[in-house]
């Protein structure tokens, strides 16, 4: 098996990311493997006063990474997997589905609010810059204000600290990476609110044309039950279209059964539009049912809810190509 030595990992700079890159770094090495870290910036590191939904590019985060593998400059890299398009571009191959945090969204409160979710004023104003939980915070909470908010997890708590707002939203699995759990006012329900496709998972991807490194990354990083749950939910993601310029969630997770479990929603920014359900399935089956529910979404009126949006179906199945 041939694997280079020292391999390189690639990575964003955040601090975020560089925790989870070295997360998975000290895994291989405890294999005894050895890893250096290279950071790679991203169209979206270095467009930070633009929301991600108005850039236009589902690869806006891992493109510059997918160049890098493909030149030869790093042999693997790590993403969060809801930063990676459902499909792939040619060349690259996700070797591996790593570990799940917690996958749902907390609430993080200024320090001059001294309650929860439940406590929130009629007019509260809370931050967050991702169209997905803004459509589901107006349909929870018709008259709450929300304000636009760009940057990494410390920049995001600076200027919650530095604002006005009653308190922002994060992903849970940020906080809890970064050893910031005691900025966790309060934990979203999924009744509430769907998380994110692949929120809290890891993507572990490698050239194609390296098939011993991809399957020693397989052998070593990869979760199964992780990666049949974000199968499901990034079918539901790709039959939809339009990554994240489309204000949905999906959360999928194995029961006590092992059958496979997927919630998943589609709602309109102004949140006076939601449709949900539910399906559960055998794990072999994900795809198939993540499709599905995709399907029965549209048709109940998630299609017109995304075609004032982002226009007819057709551009939001657009191909990716890098």
């Amino acid at each position: 098996m041939s694997i280079p030595s020292p391999l390189v990992v690639g990575t964003r700079a955040s601090e975020l990311a560089l925790r989870q890159a070295n997360s998975i770094r000290n895994r291989l090495e405890a294999y005894g493997h050895r890893v250096e870290v290279r950071t790679v910036t991203t169209r979206g590191d270095e467009a930070t006063d633009v929301p991600i939904s108005e850039i236009g590019d589902e690869a806006v985060f891992t493109r510059a990474l997918d160049r890098a593998l493909l030149n030869g400059e790093v042999h693997f890299a790590v993403h969060s997997l809801k930063d990676i398009p459902t499909t792939v571009p040619t060349g690259v191959t996700l070797a591996a589905i790593g570990p799940r945090e917690d996958p749902f969204d907390a609430f993080v409160a200024h320090p001059s609010f001294e309650g929860g979710l439940s406590d929130l004023p009629v007019k509260a104003t809370v931050a967050t810059a991702s169209l997905r939980r803004k459509a589901q915070l107006r349909t929870w909470r018709p008259g709450l204000n929300v304000a636009p908010v760009r940057g990494n997890v410390g920049t995001r708590l600076q200027k919650l600290m530095d604002s006005d707002w009653d308190g922002m939203v994060l992903a849970m699995a940020g906080l809890l990476r970064l050893g910031f759990s005691s900025w966790i006012r309060d934990r979203f329900d999924p009744e509430v609110m769907v998380p994110a496709v692949g929120q809290g998972a890891l993507g572990i991807a490698c050239a194609g044309n390296t098939p011993d490194l991809a399957e020693r990354l397989h052998v070593l990083l990869h979760d199964e039950d992780v990666a049949v749950a974000t199968r499901a939910e990034r079918a539901f993601l790709r039959r939809v279209g339009g990554g994240c310029q489309v204000p949905l969630g999906a959360w999928a997770r194995l029961n006590d059964e092992d059958r496979l479990v997927l919630d998943a929603c589609i709602a309109s920014l102004d949140g006076t539009e939601k449709y949900r359900d539910q399906r559960t399935c055998a794990p072999a089956e994900a795809k198939e049912t993540g499709r599905a529910l995709a399907d029965d979404l549209l048709e109940e009126g998630g299609e017109s809810v995304l075609n004032r949006i982002l226009g007819d179906r057709s551009e939001r199945m657009a191909p990716f190509d890098p």
